[in-house]
């Protein structure tokens, strides 16, 4: 849960152009995550993040 704070603090930090380069760069397959206001991607990202971290552990 420490990674995905720190996820969270960087993606905050980020200007609306790095965010909209992050998620491009680190989730090319997922074009619905690169779209919306700082706010949004940022929430996309992070849920994103979060199922991924949940199917892991099943």
């Amino acid at each position: 849960m420490e990674d995905f704070n720190l996820l969270k603090r960087k993606l905050d930090d980020m200007s609306v152009n790095e965010l909209f380069e992050y998620a491009k760069e680190n989730y090319p397959e997922n074009e619905e995550l690169w779209v919306g206001s700082k706010k949004i991607i940022i929430r996309k990202i992070l849920n994103f993040e979060r199922n991924r971290m949940s199917e892991e552990n099943f």
